[in-house]
């Protein structure tokens, strides 16, 4: 028997221990913040792999960078062709990133011999990087603020010295930089004005000035130009047009009309609305259409078009799964999200509207683009006919991007689930399709309608509807609503939530909207894997019923298995014994069974002192051995019925959680299983309901085995078989004790609930609840050599009796 003390500080590690995790493949855990609950992808528009970092994001500060890197760099490239003969870009790219200054270095030597001026500018550019500082926030370097004005006084002089074209726009660039590092933003703008403006043969050096330039018009409180000059870099550096935008970003800087009126033409008013209407948290259409007006090839149209769908993806699929990563205060206000979902409603029109108008631009490039964005935009406001006949226009429609193609199918699949009220082998053979080409897929938007799919489907199948509040295989209540559907749809509905779970569906995506397997294994009926296995054994099985069972990877071992799991957890030992029968012997003789299935399953060791002896039974035979009890038991008398129903309650005592034979009911076990469950129902508002199910589930209350200990000291002759059986019901009930404090201690609360607390409440409960089988015990079988051995080697059992009244 567990001690009071051991037992409380295993129950209190309950949601800190990983414990006995078996066949559990990796699932939803720690999620990537930048995926959120999403059908429609940006792939779908014409973006340059650069710009996809533009994606929206929940997040708001997203630093995701796939393509932004220039290999060789726009730098690298100017230099290499600065020195005038063939040097490799690593030569380069050592002297100027790694400071090399070696004469076999080609391009040292190339500069040594027709460019040394250049060598001079390298040293200072060389020593004003190291002097900036750097490190990172744990190990930060100060820039060496000295240096920096030496090397801008450095800058300056040489600027005015050198006619080198190429070396007098880097001299210039140095002083504006060296001058904001330093904190001089007067001289800074000055400087620009005075350095670079001159330079006829501006390079994207003049645009890193500009950048600089405009972080220091910022500054000093001038937003609006601002705006204007990070545009004007955004648009004409690739090599600053990520810290362009971020510089905006980084501030919440929005859209503001005062910054076209630095605009000198149409191209840099639209490079204005280009930058702005990426920008998040705000309405962008207004932009969208003057970018659309005034520069019809910009890059970034069809991308920002993207980004408003996906932004406004939230407010109509909020109620299907939960969405991580937004996290504002609409969220927390009911009220202030509805007000929020009703003006998206309007603004999801208007898009739409504008979408149907831009498939009709002929400036603008991919019709089939625009024709898509509108159909799936019907589709949230679950107007499925206009969203058909739309998608049917976007199919005709030539256009050469291939994720645009692979959208339009993933709608085709939305549509299907959406507008199917009766399915029909016509159905069930365009699903499969579908299935078949977005499962296990890497891109989480894929993995997010092929889990919705799968959920409609299953809802169809069980109910013969379509938009049930789906609660699935994991509601507990799946028996009831069997009776809805006959015994093939029973099982395709099964079959398709298990598709929905993070082990079967590998799609490498971590937003958790898949299910888990063992999960819906656990809860799942014996009655309803019954029909799964003649669903897969029948003889004439249709080509989608085959496809069905491929994509889960189920053979008839595996739903033999659960078969007789389910069987055994309902405590059907001789249709158990059946199922597991049919299983490859092999099975038994591998992981996890050798490794878990390795104690006597009738054997329980009255102390923890003690250890079970080795097993030798498989589990048919286990199974077959309680059938055989179970049968045998109702003829026999007296200690030999005893000794049966001691064996079988010992039987069932370790096919619960507590027992050494779990294997045999789940796949896994931990001991964070109970905390965890406890704690998401809290934080759900159905503790109470879920602790009464926990309560009554048999894998952890133990109550099979009880009842049976319960008729072996009803029969028993013997006393000290009486005590022995009292004493192993006396578990049971310590085991229901257990299950209580977990349920306490998440009520409670962790912090509050303390060891003195936890201590108290459980000699309280076990005096006025659970203490019925150790007064039996005491007062019964007192005389008994076992009630003396459990009064010396149990402490719970003697910590009852020193502090019963």
């Amino acid at each position: 028997m567990i001690s009071s003390r051991r037992s409380s500080n295993r129950l209190r590690r309950l949601s800190l221990s990983i414990g006995i995790l078996l066949a559990f493949a990796c699932g939803p855990g720690l999620f990537d913040e930048n995926e959120f609950l999403s059908y429609f992808l940006p792939e779908s528009s014409q973006t340059r792999p650069q710009d996809r970092r533009y994606f929206f994001s929940p997040n708001l500060y997203s630093t995701e960078d796939p393509a932004d890197t220039l290999k060789p760099d726009d730098n690298l490239k100017a230099w290499a062709s600065y020195a005038g003969s063939s040097v490799s870009m690593a030569s380069v790219a050592k002297v100027l990133y790694d400071a090399d200054e070696s004469r076999s270095n080609p391009f040292y030597a190339q500069l040594v011999r027709s460019h040394a001026p250049a060598l001079t500018y390298l040293q200072l550019a060389h020593k004003a990087e190291k002097a900036s500082g750097g490190g990172d926030m744990w190990n930060p370097v100060p820039a060496d603020t000295t240096q920096l004005t030496q090397l801008l006084a450095e800058a300056k002089a040489a600027y005015a010295q050198t006619a080198d074209p190429f070396l007098k726009e880097r001299y210039a660039f140095q002083a504006v930089k060296l001058a904001d590092q330093i904190g001089e933003i007067d001289q800074s703008i000055t400087l620009y004005d005075q350095l670079v403006g001159p330079i006829s043969q501006k390079s994207f050096i003049s645009d890193w000035a500009l950048s600089r330039h405009a972080g220091a018009t910022l500054a000093k409180g001038d937003t609006a130009r601002a705006i204007y000059e990070f545009a004007q870099v955004f648009d004409r550096c690739p090599s600053r047009r990520a810290q362009a935008e971020s510089s905006l970003r980084i501030h919440g800087i929005r859209f503001r009309e005062e910054a076209l009126t630095f605009a000198r033409n149409d191209q840099e008013k639209a490079a204005v609305y280009a930058i702005c209407a990426i920008q998040p948290r705000q309405d962008a259409l207004p932009l969208l259409e003057k970018l659309v007006e005034l520069a019809p090839q910009n890059p970034l149209v069809e991308l920002t078009m993207t980004r408003e769908i996906n932004r406004n993806e939230y407010f109509f699929l909020s109620d299907q799964n939960p969405i991580y990563g937004y996290d504002d205060a609409s969220r927390r206000d009911s009220l202030a999200f509805e007000d929020r979902k009703k003006s998206s409603l309007t603004y999801a029109e208007k898009l739409r509207e504008f979408a149907l108008k831009s498939a009709d631009n002929k400036q603008l490039n991919d019709p089939a683009f625009w024709l898509t964005a509108a159909s799936y935009l019907a589709y949230l406001d679950k107007d499925y006919t206009d969203a058909t006949s739309i998608l049917d226009k976007a199919a005709l429609a030539t256009t050469t991007n291939n994720e645009l193609k692979k959208q339009i199918s993933l709608q085709r699949m939305l549509l299907l689930a959406a507008q199917t009220e009766a399915i029909t082998p016509e159905t069930e053979t365009k699903l499969i399709g579908y299935l078949e080409e977005f499962g296990n897929r890497e891109n989480f938007r894929f993995n997010n309608a092929f889990v919705a799919v799968c959920k409609q489907f299953s809802e169809l199948y069980l109910h013969g509807s379509n938009g049930a509040k789906s609660s699935g295989w994991l509601s507990g209540c799946s028996r009831s609503k069997e009776k809805a559907a006959g015994g093939a749809a029973v099982a395709k509905s099964y079959l398709l939530t298990m598709l929905t779970s993070s082990q079967l569906n590998k799609s490498g995506a971590y937003v958790n909207v898949n299910t888990d397997q063992l999960e819906i294994e656990d809860t799942t009926s014996a009655s309803t894997v019954q029909q799964v296995v003649a669903f897969a054994e029948q003889p004439n099985a249709t080509d989608f019923d085959k496809r069905l069972l491929t994509l889960t990877g189920f053979d008839a071992d595996y739903l033999n298995t659960l078969l007789g799991r389910r069987l055994l957890a309902e405590h059907r030992y001789k249709e158990g014994g059946e199922a597991l029968a049919k299983v490859t012997p092999k099975v038994w003789k591998e992981d996890p069974f050798t490794t878990y299935f390795d104690k006597n399953p009738f054997e329980v060791p009255p102390t923890n002192k003690e250890l079970s002896p080795p097993n030798p039974y498989t589990p048919v035979q286990f199974a077959q051995r309680m059938a055989q009890l179970q049968s045998q038991v109702g003829q026999a008398t007296g200690d030999d019925a005893a000794k049966m129903y001691y064996e079988l309650g010992c039987g069932a005592y370790n096919l619960s959680w507590f027992g050494n034979a779990w294997l045999l009911v789940k796949r896994s076990r931990s001991s964070a299983e109970l905390g965890v469950a406890l704690y998401a129902t809290n934080r759900s508002g159905e503790l109470e309901r879920s602790s009464q199910r926990l309560m009554k589930t048999p894998y952890y209350s133990t109550e099979p085995a009880k009842a049976f200990f319960e008729q072996a000291m009803k029969l028993a002759k013997q006393p000290e078989l009486a005590a022995k059986a009292c004493y192993m019901a006396a578990r049971c009930e310590q085991n229901e004790l257990a299950i209580r404090l977990a349920i306490e201690e998440v009520k409670r609360g962790y912090a509050d609930f303390d060891e003195k607390a936890q201590r108290d409440l459980s000699r309280k409960l076990r005096r006025e609840q659970y203490g019925q089988y150790f007064a039996r015990l005491s007062h019964e079988y007192g005389k008994t050599q076992f009630q003396s051995e459990m009064l010396r080697e149990c402490a719970t059992y003697a910590d009852y009796v020193a502090n019963r009244p």
